[in-house]
């Protein structure tokens, strides 16, 4: 299994967003973007999805940017992964019918229950990088 690029990048975007968390500091695309290596472009694609599933909020004007909705210790990775890929993570295809089709799907359907039980178990704050800790001193 593989997990999509998008919901990876969206945990390192998130794991930025909680370095600055306890100083409630907005923090802006370009800096967010250049932190982890990513386009603006694409980040503000990520932040989109993560503000309409209620993780981040958005401040316009000048000094405007993102911040997370709630402490990275109430944010799981499940919460994560459903915002940036649906539902759908956690269902598993019947099939094509086959013989073995029900008892596949079913096997399929554990894992993927296993997995997303797995996510809910780490936390947000669990993604801050240790050597980013207490010496980043951003501007907020």
């Amino acid at each position: 299994m593989r997990l999509p690029l998008k919901t990876e990048y969206a945990c390192q975007v998130l794991a930025q967003l909680a370095l600055t968390y306890a100083k409630d500091g907005v923090r802006q695309v370009d800096d967010l973007a250049t932190a982890e290596a990513l386009s603006p472009n694409y980040s503000v694609q990520i932040l989109t999805a993560l503000r309409q599933a209620g993780l981040v909020i958005s401040r316009r004007g000048k000094n405007g940017g993102y911040l997370l909705a709630k402490s990275p210790e109430e944010i799981t990775l499940a919460e994560i992964a459903i915002a940036m890929e649906g539902e759908q993570i956690i269902e598993s295809s019947p099939g094509n019918g086959g013989m073995s089709a029900g008892t596949v799907h079913e096997a399929w359907k554990r894992v993927n229950e296993a997995l997303l039980e797995s996510c809910r178990e780490i936390r947000l704050s669990e993604l801050i990088a240790e050597s980013e800790d207490e010496s980043v001193d951003w501007v907020i």
